[in-house]
């Protein structure tokens, strides 16, 4: 009874980094201008155009990836880590933006926020580091994983396509608003 439990708790952890990956990273992909501008702000020099373009597609790809991975539970150890060694990244650079006192937008969510760089952000990123520290130290003992059913692994991933597919729609929609306002 207990194990079932863990695994139902370790399923809805999953799938809450997996939310949070597949809609900053579609919401990044439907910004890529912003979340290049937030780049520029932590340091990325301008004059390396292809440095900078190619961390503006390679990130929000790698958290689309990751999270339509996680769900998965394929190669759990491998993703798990690769995971929670984004989610420190992500803490780093926070934690970074925040001791050089930068004025720049955070784009974490892409055109879905607007917020700066702040001690709330922080704590976010701390969570959900946090969160898939525990993913990731639960390793395969708590992993529920569909390989008796293809077809609920197929099912679950487009589910998550999908929503990555509305946040990417609601980013663009935002951006372009933004950009008609101003």
């Amino acid at each position: 009874m207990i194990s079932g439990a863990l695994q139902v708790i370790m399923l809805f952890m999953r799938a809450s980094l997996a939310a949070v990956l597949v809609a900053s990273g579609a919401a990044k992909l439907a910004d890529t201008r912003s979340f290049a501008v937030t780049l520029m702000g932590l340091g990325v020099p301008l004059r390396r155009q292809h440095l900078l373009r190619g961390f503006a597609i390679i990130v929000p790809l790698t958290e689309l990836a990751l999270g339509l991975a996680i769900i998965s539970g394929l190669w759990s150890n491998i993703i798990n880590g690769a995971v929670f060694a984004l989610m420190c990244c992500f803490s780093l650079v926070v934690i970074i933006a925040l001791r050089r006192k930068l004025n720049v937008a955070c784009r974490c969510f892409g055109a879905l926020s607007d917020s700066q760089f702040s001690r709330k952000g922080l704590l976010r990123s701390l969570l959900l580091t946090i969160l898939a520290l525990a993913v990731f130290w639960s390793g395969n003992v708590y992993s529920v994983e569909f390989s008796n059913s293809p077809g609920l692994s197929i099912l679950l991933a487009a589910g998550f396509l999908l929503f990555a597919l509305a946040a990417a729609q609601a980013a663009r929609t935002i951006a372009i608003l933004k950009e008609s306002m101003s």
